[in-house]
């Protein structure tokens, strides 16, 4: 590699950040978010950078993996880099950075809970799954008469069926309903029933449910804005709505999973919910994978 292409990548403060502190010692991804405070994706590429420059290797560890800086770098490498690191080592930045190092290295011999004070909302702990969250909280729902619309195969059933009175799952897809009995069967699950039928004309009578779910099936209505104006119809009065959808997006990748919509965005919802009240909306952090899809969550109770 030309020296001027060594320079350039040392000439980016964040790498080199990054390198200072790996000249100190050898760490983790997430305790370089730590001392850097910077994001994981952000982080991750820089160090893509270096490693792929020859500056830099990892080690497993555990579930996680240990970057440290390589001890065989290449002659105009390892002399551009004793100079930068020369010309460098006294900016405020990385002393800021030194300093935080030294904070991390006193947590260590902390125990587990006291490290992630402040910090447990994006740490692992066993067992601290979405999933497991999922399941625990739905046992305090009551969702009475419950229509879970474009259920597909009935995959939540096993969540929703014990805590609904009656569960009606309606999708459009022949094979889908065929599934879902099965699914049903083998679980031997009770109150669950399995209709054909679109969201956007749903069959089933007036003011017949407690509870309508769209569970990531609103993007694969033709009509969105109708099959929520079904909802609200079919809703009995302080009946509820829980829609799970995509945020508003451009991403094609969408389009591989027959989505007929990329998104909604809040105000939307909101429109086309609008007989409704007590409305709820929130939106989700990006997902952690490419092309990061986001999920906006809203609620509302039909008034009474």
């Amino acid at each position: 590699m030309p020296i001027g292409d060594y320079l350039r990548l040392l000439s980016d403060e964040t790498r080199l950040r990054v390198l200072h502190l790996l000249a100190e010692e050898p760490l983790t991804v997430a305790e370089l978010q730590d001392v850097l405070e910077l994001g994981q994706s952000s982080i991750s590429g820089h160090l893509a950078k270096l490693k792929q420059a020859g500056l830099t290797h990892d080690v497993p560890e555990g579930s996680a993996r240990r970057y440290r800086l390589r001890e065989d770098l290449d002659g105009v490498l390892k002399a551009a880099w004793i100079a930068v690191r020369a010309l460098s080592e006294n900016e405020p930045q990385f002393a800021a950075d030194r300093k935080r190092l030294e904070s991390l290295r006193e947590r260590r011999g902390s125990s587990w809970v006291e490290r992630v004070a402040g910090s447990l909302h994006r740490e692992y702990a066993p067992g601290r799954t979405w999933e497991s969250l999922c399941h625990g909280l739905v046992r305090l729902a009551d969702f009475g008469r419950c229509v879970d619309v474009g259920a597909g195969d009935g995959a939540m059933a096993e969540l929703i069926a014990p805590q609904s009175s009656k569960l009606i799952c309606v999708d459009p897809s022949s094979a889908m309903l065929a599934a879902g009995r099965e699914r049903v069967a083998a679980l031997k699950l009770s109150g669950v029933e399995f209709v054909e039928g679109t969201g956007e004309k749903l069959p089933l009578d007036d003011r017949s449910a407690d509870s309508v779910l769209f569970l990531q099936s609103l993007q694969y209505m033709t009509d969105p804005e109708q099959a929520l104006a079904e909802a609200t119809r079919v809703l009995a009065p302080n009946g509820r709505l829980l829609l799970v959808t995509l945020a508003k997006h451009d991403f094609a990748e969408a389009d591989a999973f027959g989505h007929r919509h990329r998104g909604f965005s809040g105000d939307q919802l909101k429109r086309w919910t609008k007989p409704l009240g007590d409305h709820l909306l929130d939106q989700l952090p990006p997902e952690p994978r490419s092309p990061h899809f986001q999920t906006v969550i809203l609620s509302a109770r039909k008034r009474a």
